[in-house]
C-alpha cells in the first residue's frame, strides 16, 4: 500500500515537473517570439522627407545621395574640406594640371562586381558626357582621365585646377556599377557601393532600401530603410507624431514654427545642423529699373534680415553675410555682410524710381514653400520693400512653372536656395555671376560684368591659395554691390527623430550616415 502511495506521489511530482517544464518552455518561447518581433521592428527605419529622393533614369545618380546607395571618390566634412571616401588619397603635379587618386581596395558593388580604377574612369567619363552635367564648370578644362594601375587614376587638365578634390566631391564623382547604366549613361538601376542597396521605388511615395551585408565599411545595424516622400509640412509632422515615420530628415523637412511642437513631445527629439545652403533674393537685371545698381543696393539695405531670422525662422538661421556660406571659412569675406539701413535705402531707391511706385512681381516656388517658410518670407519682403517705393505682388507657382517663367524672364524678383556642394567658391560664381553661367542664363539674371568674368577665370586656375582667396574676396565684394543675388539667410536645418532612434545625424551636406543608426526600446 505504501509502495503504491509512494508511486502515486512520485507520479504526481513527475507530472507536475513535466507540466512546469512545458509551461516554462512555452513562456520562454513566447518571450523569445516577442523579442524576435521587437528585433525585426528595430531593423526598419522610415524617414519622412519633403521631396522625392528618386530622380529617375535620366539623372546622373538616379537617387539622392542621402539614401547611402552610392558613394563618391571624395566627400566634404562639416568644414567643407575634402575627405577620402572611395579614393584613399590624392596628390597633384607641380604644375597643378595632373591629379592622381589612389583608390580604396576590396570594395564591391551591390551586384558583386569589383570597384577599381577601370570602373572609376568609366564612371567619370559617363558623368563628363552626361547632358545634365556642366562638365567644364565642375571638372575644369579636363584633357583626359585615365587608368595608371588597378587602383590608381589620373585626371589631366589643360590648365591648373587647384581645388579639384573638392570639386569632384559627392554627386560629382558618384560611382555606380557598369550594370547600372547603358552606353548613353541612362541608369537602369542604381547599383552602388554604399551601406544600403536600392530595392524598389514606389512612384511619388517612397524609396525602399535594404542593408548591404557585404559593405566594405561599418556594417549597417538596420535591415531596411524607407525614404517616404511627404510634400506637405503639416502632414510630415503628423506622420512623425503618429509613428508613421521615425525621422524627419533633409533640408526643410521641419519648418521653424514646428520646432516648439516637437520640443514639447516627449517621444521626439529636435536636432539642428548648420548646412552649406544659403537662401537668396535675386532679381531680373534685364528689367530697366534693376539695371541700375543703386536699386539693387536699395533693395538689399531695405531688408531687415535679423528680424526675418528672429520672427519667421524663430532663430533657426543665420542672417545673410555673403553669397558664400559661412561654413566655407577660408573663403568667406566677413566685411561684405549687407547692412540694414532703411533711410539710405530710401535715398538710393529715390534716385532710380523718382516719384513712381512701380509694381514688381516676386515669383515664389510653391514646392520650395513646403520645405522653407518662403511664403512668410515673401510677405515680410513685400512689406519691407514697400518702404522704398516698390509695390510687390507675390505670385505663387509650382516648380515647373517657376523654372519656365525664370527662363523666359517673366519675373522681377524671386527666392532660391543654393548649396555650395563643392565647398569651393567657383561653384557659385561660375554658375551665377559668370556671363555664360548656367543659372545666369537659365534664370534670366541678365548679369554681365567683365571684371567679374576676369576674376572668376583667374581664381579657377590660381595655384597660390592666398592669391586665390583674395580673388574670391573681391568677387564677394562685387556681388554685394551689384548682385544679381543678395543673401537673406544661411540655413540651419531642423530635423527630428523619435527618441528610440539613435545616432541619426545630418552633416553639412544634410546627408545621414545610415550605417551608424540603430533603433532601441
Amino acid at each position: 500500500m505504501k509502495s503504491l502511495y509512494r508511486c502515486g506521489i512520485v507520479s504526481l511530482m513527475l507530472a507536475f515537473f513535466l507540466s512546469s517544464l512545458f509551461l516554462t518552455g512555452c513562456s520562454n518561447k513566447e518571450v523569445k517570439t516577442t523579442a524576435d518581433v521587437q528585433k525585426a521592428e528595430k531593423q526598419k527605419l522610415v524617414i519622412g522627407v519633403g521631396r522625392d529622393f528618386y530622380y529617375g533614369p535620366s539623372d546622373p545618380t538616379c537617387v539622392h545621395g542621402s539614401t547611402n546607395v552610392w558613394e563618391s571618390l571624395t566627400y566634404l566634412d562639416n568644414e567643407l574640406n575634402p575627405q577620402p571616401q572611395l579614393a584613399e588619397s590624392w596628390e597633384v603635379s607641380p604644375d597643378g594640371k595632373v591629379w592622381t587618386f589612389r583608390l580604396r581596395k576590396n570594395v564591391k558593388f551591390h551586384d558583386g562586381s569589383p570597384f577599381n580604377a577601370e570602373i572609376a574612369v568609366l564612371n567619370m567619363k559617363r558623368l563628363l558626357k552626361h547632358p545634365k552635367v556642366d562638365a567644364r564648370q565642375i571638372y575644369g578644362d579636363l584633357k583626359d582621365v585615365r587608368v595608371t594601375n588597378e587602383y590608381t587614376i589620373q585626371f589631366e587638365h589643360n590648365t591648373p585646377v587647384p581645388e579639384f578634390p573638392s570639386m569632384i566631391a559627392y554627386f560629382n564623382s558618384a560611382m555606380l556599377s557598369p550594370a547600372s547604366f547603358d552606353e548613353q549613361g541612362i541608369i537602369k538601376e542604381p547599383i552602388g557601393t554604399g551601406p544600403f542597396v536600392f530595392k524598389k521605388y514606389v512612384k511619388d511615395d517612397s524609396v525602399i532600401l535594404a542593408a548591404n551585408k557585404d559593405y566594405w565599411g561599418k556594417k549597417p545595424l538596420l535591415e531596411e530603410v524607407v525614404f517616404k516622400f511627404i510634400p506637405d509640412a503639416n502632414t510630415r509632422l503628423a506622420a512623425l507624431q503618429d509613428g508613421e515615420v521615425d525621422v524627419l530628415s533633409d533640408v526643410g523637412a521641419v519648418m521653424p514654427e514646428q520646432a516648439a511642437i516637437i520640443k514639447k513631445d516627449k517621444k521626439l527629439e529636435l536636432k539642428t545642423q548648420a548646412v552649406a545652403t544659403t537662401h537668396y533674393l535675386f532679381m531680373n537685371k534685364n528689367r530697366d529699373m534693376f539695371k541700375n545698381n543703386d536699386l539693387f543696393k536699395a533693395v538689399s539695405m531695405a531688408i531687415n534680415r535679423q528680424e526675418l531670422v528672429d520672427k519667421i525662422l524663430e532663430g533657426y538661421g543665420k542672417s545673410g553675410q555673403s553669397v558664400i556660406t559661412p561654413l566655407a571659412t577660408k573663403w568667406l569675406n566677413e566685411e561684405v555682410a549687407p547692412q540694414y539701413d532703411l533711410q539710405e535705402a530710401k535715398k538710393l531707391a529715390q534716385t532710380v524710381l523718382k516719384d513712381t511706385k512701380p509694381q514688381v512681381t516676386l515669383l515664389v516656388n510653391s514646392g520650395l514653400s513646403n520645405r522653407w517658410p518662403y511664403k512668410s518670407i515673401a510677405e515680410i519682403l513685400q512689406y519691407q520693400l514697400a518702404q522704398i517705393g516698390l509695390q510687390v505682388k507675390i505670385e505663387m507657382v509650382d516648380g515647373g512653372a517657376w523654372n519656365k517663367q525664370l527662363k523666359a524672364g517673366n519675373y522681377d524678383l524671386s527666392l532660391t536656395p543654393f548649396t555650395l556642394m563643392t565647398g569651393e567658391p567657383n561653384f557659385f560664381f561660375s554658375t551665377h555671376m559668370l556671363s555664360t553661367g548656367d543659372l545666369n542664363k537659365n534664370r534670366s539674371y541678365g548679369y554681365k560684368n567683365n571684371e567679374a568674368d576676369k576674376l572668376i577665370s583667374q581664381a579657377a586656375v590660381e595655384k597660390d591659395a592666398g592669391k586665390r582667396r583674395q580673388l574670391y574676396l573681391e568677387l564677394q565684394k562685387i556681388a554685394a554691390e551689384q548682385g544679381p543675388l543678395t543673401p537673406i539667410y544661411h540655413d540651419i536645418t531642423l530635423y527630428a527623430c523619435n527618441i528610440k532612434v539613435k545616432n541619426f545625424e545630418l552633416d553639412a551636406s544634410f546627408k545621414p550616415d545610415l550605417a551608424k543608426v540603430e533603433i532601441t526600446n
